[in-house]
């Protein structure tokens, strides 16, 4: 017998918690297998009435500027949070594009912009030219 999670993106990690027991009973030649299975994760949704999971995205710029809104660095977000981005290059450079894993960004090619956070993202990189 085998348990998968109910994330499709694998999102267990050092938060999450998973007590898994099996008891096997034997009653009239069948073999009965009670499971209890308490699983109980900031990241991923599994159910739990009044739960909201908590999404990571790592937040990065190139050379030539820098994220000032929320900042650079791993942050972590309620389910829906949309989150405000805002890219600013450096003197002699210019905002090119968003670079991420994510399809919930409005708008790639804007330096302010947002993402909506769905899922773990692995990351979002503010990308500049000179």
């Amino acid at each position: 017998m085998s348990w998968a999670p109910h994330c499709l993106d694998d999102s267990f990690n050092s938060d999450t918690i998973i007590l898994l027991g099996v008891v096997r009973v034997k009653r009239v030649g069948v073999f009965l297998m009670i499971v209890a299975l308490v699983v109980l994760t900031t990241s991923c949704d599994i159910g739990i009435l009044g739960f909201t999971p908590k999404y990571n995205i790592r937040i990065s710029s190139t050379f030539g500027g820098t994220v000032t809104s929320p900042g650079e660095g791993l942050f972590r977000y309620a389910r829906g949070t949309v989150v405000n981005l805002v890219a600013e290059p450096d003197r002699g450079y210019e905002f090119a594009l968003w670079t991420t894993n994510a399809g919930t960004v409005a708008d790639i090619h804007d330096p302010t912009t947002t993402i909506t956070m769905n899922q773990n993202y692995c990351f979002i990189i503010a990308n500049f030219d000179d």
